[in-house]
This record gives C-alpha cells, structure tokens and sequence, in this order.
C-alpha cells in the first residue's frame, strides 16, 4: 500500500472512531470546557495570530467515512448496550440520520487534517509531538469542546489576546496527551539553558507548565517569559 493511502486510512480510522463516539454520546454540540511554546525567553513580539488556516473541505469521500461511521457505531451500541446486529442497525441508521450528516463528517476532517499538517509549529511545544499524541490531542479537544467551538478556537489562537477559558481550552487536551513536563524537559536541553536542569525545575508539576502555556494564549510572550519566572528556580548553578 502506498503512503499516500496508507495516510488517507489512517485519517478516515481517526474520523470514524470519533465521529461514531460522537454519536453515540451525544457530544457533537458545543459544549464550554477545558493546556503550551518555547520554555525560554519568548521575544517581546505584539501579539500575533498564530500559524493555523480556518477549516476547509478537504479529502475522502464523504459517503466512504459515513458507511465506516454507520459500522462503527453498529459495533459500539452491540458492545455497550447489549442490542443485536438487526436493533444495532436500526438505531445507528437513527443516529446518524439526527445527525448533520456528511457535514459533520466533512468539519471534523477538515479540522483534523488541518491540525496535523500544522501541529509540529503548536506553540504547545509541538514540534516534539508524535503523531500519535497530536491525534489524542484533536480528537480529544473536539471531544469536549465540540466541532464548531474547536474549529473557532484553532482559527482563531493568538499569542496573547485570548480569554482564559479559550486558553485553557487549547492547552488542557494536549496535556491529557502529552507528558509536558518531560517536553520542557526536552526543550531546554534542545535549547541549551545552562542551568541545571533537574535544579530549575524541581518540585515544578505538570500543571505548572500548562498554566505556563496558558498564559502565552493570554498574555503573550510577556505573560509566558512572568510566568516561567515565578515557576522555575532562577538561582540554580550552571551545569559544569
């Protein structure tokens, strides 16, 4: 199988599994809910939108991810509500015909393909991600936030500007995915900080980092650079 389809499979597999979940749980709509760039310095720089394109129309066809969808939701309600295959059928074709249909299908690939050809520049500290964490990340931000309120809060991410709800809002389902402390872990080893690094950030926790992060959507790369001051010990030795 080439690359090509061996990525359009793992897309629609992505889209299926959430779109089926969706459905069954009711957790399309868009419900308020609610975690980080570089743990360095960031530049005084006015804040500036960030690297993300609205959602556009984009890829497999539709009548293919909703014949998965159908399948898919099939086997959750077999699984969790105990009907057979005939009543499984039955109440996925209602399911999916209460839905919007093709058009959800079509939002949630959009924002999905869209997010993983841009995550690596996330200011979440995305370009040490694995696919498979920027996946979780997505599909668990329109998971809580719903398709329409994720869709918004990708197009519209700033460094600085945001309110804290939104803020929390991008930050918190890359926590729940990825180990953030590790990464600033990583990152300053990436960027050479000179300090000992167990030293700056001993008894520093994980929501330490995300509220770090939190405060780039808020107030820009002043907020991150006051932030990270008040969290990490500025007195620790150099290493060597």
């Amino acid at each position: 199988m080439s690359e090509c389809c061996e990525n359009a499979s793992v897309l629609n597999r992505a889209i299926i599994l959430l779109a089926s979940s969706c459905l069954l749980l009711a957790a399309c709509g868009d419900s308020p809910g609610s975690a980080v760039t570089q743990p360095t310095d960031v530049s005084e720089d006015s804040p500036t939108t960030l690297a993300y394109a609205a959602p556009t129309t984009v890829g497999p066809e539709a009548d293919e991810i909703m014949d998965g969808v159908r399948e898919a939701l099939v086997g959750l309600l077999m699984e969790r509500e105990g009907l057979d295959r005939a009543g499984a059928e039955e109440r996925a074709d209602l399911l999916v015909e209460q839905s919007t249909g093709s058009d959800v299908v079509e939002q949630q690939l959009a924002i999905y393909a869209n997010w993983m050809g841009r995550y690596p520049v996330h200011p979440v500290l995305g370009r040490h991600w694995t696919e498979e964490q920027a996946e979780c990340a997505i599909v668990t931000m329109m998971r809580v936030e719903g398709i329409a309120r994720t869709g918004n809060l990708v197009a519209n991410a700033s460094t600085g500007g945001m309110s804290v709800e939104d803020a929390q809002a991008l930050v918190q389902p890359v926590a729940y995915c990825v180990d953030l402390l590790e990464m600033v872990r990583v990152e300053l080893v990436t960027v050479g900080v000179p300090q000992d690094i167990d030293c700056l950030l001993d008894g520093v926790a994980e929501e330490d980092v995300a509220s770090w992060y939190v405060a780039v959507f808020t107030d820009g790369p002043a907020g991150f650079n006051a932030a990270l001051g008040k969290g990490v010990d500025l007195t620790c030795p150099t290493d060597g």
